[in-house]
């Protein structure tokens, strides 16, 4: 049997394969197009020793060995365009590879011409046994040998070169890169010393299918097993299968060549034993394995022991601060990072908030925040895969390219994202590690793991501090029940007292001429005593705001029933312009006010009084804020117009209320604080105590609701309210 025939014919019909399955892996990339047309190069190099060892007419194997040589002397040109393209770089770019690319031009054609000449080939000869004619190669030949040689030595220099200054992961795709070019110039080598008559074992073609192989591994795959590896597992399997083939081979020439008198069942000897090498070779490979490895990988292995002991103990962590710390500081640790970030959800405002972060020796500040809107976010959302920022290269999406921009700037060099019930809640940040190594397929994998733990160990400690929060809530709120009404009933005594005093003195004030005086001291005098009374005044009424408000927020009771929210709000509204029936939009047109309901009819079981508070005091601050910017507008002479609209929507079994308004608005460090306790953004103009908003929050909680803020300066407020529909009424605090 010619086995060298069918090393040639399989490793043609590999190379098309293989260069087609790249390829059409990733058409619109580069690296994928040069391999492909690298991949038919060879292809055509092995059909032509396939012909011409296979033909016994010596003119038709001359005539196609010819003929499928003529791609081969596109091989050097092309192996630069693909080393170029996987290092990241055009050859325009290079002034010295263009010239080479001129040369080529140049050479090609004649290299082409040649080829049908005696100079580059002549007639054909029986040198070896195993094929029935080989090439002879004529005086061009050895130019075309010099000319490739020359071409490939500059790919792997070019290689070299930017080995030093690549990435991780890059560097780890130079390794394999590296090995294929040595094994592709063994295979080359072999083949030009058979032209020329040299008797090496002709292999040539069972190394290019190797040679393309690790190519093809190279360029699809994203996280590369360390090449020691991959030596090392093909080692071992060479070393064990050879003697698991040798062995009996070996045992039955002893007993045939040195025993006397063999009987003629003396093969049953080595059959046997190669039925029990056979059976245990792939049991000594596995042990070998990992024996060898569990050496080389020590340290990896070390590291994911390391997560998997974090992975299985965050669910005892009930403190959600704790928890994320542990696991940035673990994760710089034992990875060797130089830093790690975790973004959550926050439930309210809807954006991914950095809430633990950990920094080794690394300068970089990572932002503060993500919208749900920015490329990270979105394309965690779509892929639901970990982001590597440089494999994002890979793809042709304009989302990718420029989430991998972002992402290179920070230096992050990966993303883990946490998924629970399908929704995004956070993302792990990861930076390059310190020790240069890349991440490999299996740390992505645990990474992967830790998170959807930790998804389940975040979601625990959150419900574990909202427990406690209500439980320490209710506790203030039934303390603050019980001392509060003796309380705001002392300190209102007192400011009704001091009150009283301001008021009668300022009336006196009004009816004494203060400009009547004569002495320009006392003037003075009277008009600051004006002045610290008038002050005292207003104080004075933002204390007894305050005791009302703290007083409201302890005797505060969820006590519900059945009632029209459409009514109730149309009711609160005539009760805000009641109250302002003194104050009015001087500077204003008249206000506008609109409710837009899906239904009219909008029932709901829920605590009247409560909600009534609630948007009464969300129409009210409307008002202050349509006031403010009408104020704006008379300065320029502007018309402007105030409007609120309250919106509502059932959805689901949750009503959705929005209460807009065109007023002033809010800046985003406002935003921030609306809801602080005593925070409030009307102490210019001596109104407010900072605790309206803060007590509107803490009646909707009790409805089991949530009520989120979104403002523009100048261009108004809407608070968005959602409220359960609770099939039936219960009492509570």
């Amino acid at each position: 049997m010619n086995w060298y025939k069918y090393a040639t014919i399989i490793a043609a019909i590999t190379s098309l394969i293989t260069g087609s399955f790249v390829y059409y892996n990733n058409r619109k990339n580069r690296i994928n197009l040069f391999f492909i047309l690298l991949s038919l190069c060879v292809s055509s190099w092995c059909f032509s020793s396939f012909t011409v060892s296979t033909s016994t007419n010596p003119q038709l194997a001359l005539y196609y060995g010819r003929l499928l040589q003529i791609p081969v002397i596109f091989m050097p040109p092309i192996w630069v365009a693909l080393v170029f393209s996987m290092i990241g770089k055009r050859i325009k770019d290079s002034k010295f590879v263009k010239n080479m690319f001129i040369i080529s031009l140049i050479l090609t054609p004649l290299f082409f011409i040649a080829t049908f000449s005696n100079l580059f080939f002549f007639f054909f000869f029986k040198k070896f046994s195993f094929a029935h004619y080989f090439l002879d190669p004529g005086p061009i030949y050895a130019v075309f040998i010099a000319y490739w040689l020359i071409y490939a030595y500059y790919g792997f220099i070019k290689m070299l070169f930017t080995y030093r200054k690549a990435s991780i992961q890059q560097k780890n795709k130079l390794k394999y890169f590296f090995t294929a070019t040595f094994v592709g110039s063994i295979a080359a080598l072999i083949y030009f010393a058979l032209i020329y008559g040299i008797k090496v074992i002709p292999v040539a073609d069972s190394i290019i299918i190797l040679y393309l192989s690790i190519m093809a591994y190279a360029i699809i795959q994203h996280r590369f097993m360390d090449i020691r590896l991959v030596v090392t597992r093909a080692s071992i399997f060479a070393f064990v299968y050879t003697a698991v083939l040798a062995i009996p081979f070996i045992v039955g020439g002893i007993i045939k060549t040195h025993i006397p008198n063999t009987s003629s069942h003396w093969w049953v000897i080595p059959v046997l034993i190669g039925i029990i090498l056979a059976s245990a070779g792939p049991f000594i490979y596995m042990r070998l394995q990992r024996k060898l490895e569990s050496r080389l990988r020590a340290r990896e292995f070390k590291s994911h022991e390391a997560l998997s002991r974090l992975s299985h103990n965050m669910l005892r962590f009930t403190n959600l601060e704790v928890l994320l710390r542990r696991m940035v500081h673990y994760l710089v640790k034992v990875l060797k990072l130089k830093f790690a970030g975790i973004y959550l959800l926050n439930s309210q405002s809807g954006i991914y908030v950095l809430s633990s972060a950990w920094y080794c020796g690394e300068s970089i500040e990572l932002p503060h925040e993500f919208n749900p809107g920015s490329y990270l976010t979105k394309h965690l959302s779509l892929k639901k895969l970990p982001v590597v920022t440089e494999e994002l290269s890979l793809y042709d999406v304009t989302l990718s390219k420029s989430l991998a921009t972002i992402l290179s700037e920070l230096k992050i060099s990966a993303v883990i994202p946490s998924f629970l019930k399908s929704g995004l809640i956070g993302f792990l940040v990861l930076s390059d590690r310190r020790d240069k190594t890349p991440f490999t397929q299996e740390d992505i994998n645990l990474l992967m793991v830790l998170s959807n733990e930790a998804a389940l160990a975040i979601d625990n400690a959150q419900l574990h501090q909202k427990e406690v929060s209500r439980i320490v809530e209710k506790s203030k709120r039934e303390a603050l029940a019980d001392m509060a009404p003796g309380a705001s009933h002392q300190f209102n005594n007192r400011l009704a007292s001091i009150s009283s005093s301001v008021e009668l003195l300022l009336f006196k004030m009004e009816n004494f001429n203060i400009e009547a005086q004569k002495d320009e001291n006392t003037k003075i005098l009277l008009r600051e005593a004006k002045k610290a009374l008038e002050l005292i005044d207003s104080e004075v009424y933002k204390g007894k705001e305050i005791t009302s408000a703290i007083l409201k927020r302890a005797k505060a009771k969820v006590e519900f029933q059945k009632f029209n929210l459409v009514s109730l709000i149309e009711n609160t509204y005539k009760l805000v312009m009641i109250s302002r029936s003194h104050s009015g939009l001087d500077k204003a047109r008249e206000l506008k006010f609109n409710i837009v309901s899906s239904n009219e009819t909008l029932n709901i079981f829920a605590s009247e009084a409560l909600l009534q508070d609630v948007f009464y005091n969300l129409i009210d601050n409307a008002y202050d804020a349509i006031q403010d910017k009408a104020h704006i507008a008379s300065q320029t002479n502007s018309l402007f117009q105030g409007e609120i609209e309250v919106t509502l929507a059932q959805q689901d079994h949750v009503i959705v209320a929005q209460v807009r308004d065109n007023g002033i608005g809010l800046t985003k460090e406002n935003q921030r604080k609306l809801f602080t306790p005593y925070f409030t953004t009307k102490a210019t103009s001596n109104k407010g105590s900072g605790l309206g908003l803060c007590v509107i929050r803490d009646f909707i909680e009790m409805h089991r609701g949530t009520i989120v803020c979104d403002s523009e300066y100048e261009k108004g407020a809407t608070f968005t309210i959602k409220l359960p529909i609770n099939k039936e009424k219960y009492h509570g605090n």
